[in-house]
């Protein structure tokens, strides 16, 4: 698996309508366009600190990209594997969490399918109190694993992608 610099992962994001990663250069886009795979991949696997957002903020706007993630996951080494489903756990809840935000901004999408909260760690389902209880628990459990304020880091995703999407989407506020 080959690893990708920051300014590859900030100009697949941009050509994935998610210019949120800021570079000392401009995003220039990659020679050859990263496939929704290769995104999810570069940002699972990424030392960047900021991946973890970036990536839920990538399941929320584009939930259609949830096909790939389980044949990745699996193709992944454990550990990048176990951050891409926690990440896409957190993105299951997220997106019931803030369903009325994100339709005021994108309209109707698909719902992410819940693969692994309730299976790997027993949350409730995602629609019990609008998906609150199963986050909460998630990175109750993840930051007593990690020391990493989980949490904190929900709330940095949701604050990146509602910001970027009032600016593309004013009429929606």
């Amino acid at each position: 698996m080959s690893a990708y610099t920051i300014d590859q992962i900030a100009a697949a994001l941009a050509a994935h309508d998610l210019p949120l990663l800021r570079t000392l250069q401009a995003a220039r886009p990659p020679t050859a366009p990263f496939s929704p795979r290769e995104t999810i991949q570069a940002l699972t696997c990424s030392s960047e600190a900021r991946s973890a957002e970036l990536l839920i903020a990538l399941f929320l706007r584009h939930p259609d990209y949830a096909e790939v993630e389980p044949e990745l996951a699996d193709t992944l080494p454990w550990e990048d594997a176990y951050r891409l489903r926690h990440l896409y756990t957190a993105a299951v809840y997220l997106q019931h969490l803030w369903h009325s935000q994100l339709t005021r901004h994108l309209g109707s999408q698909p719902t992410l399918p819940e693969l692994y909260g309730q299976s790997e760690w027993s949350l409730p389902a995602p629609t019990v109190h609008y998906g609150e209880a199963g986050l909460r628990e998630l990175a109750a459990r993840v930051q007593g694993e990690s020391g990493v304020n989980w949490a904190s880091s929900y709330e940095n995703a949701r604050t990146l992608l509602l910001n970027h999407l009032a600016m593309v989407f004013p009429h929606a506020n």
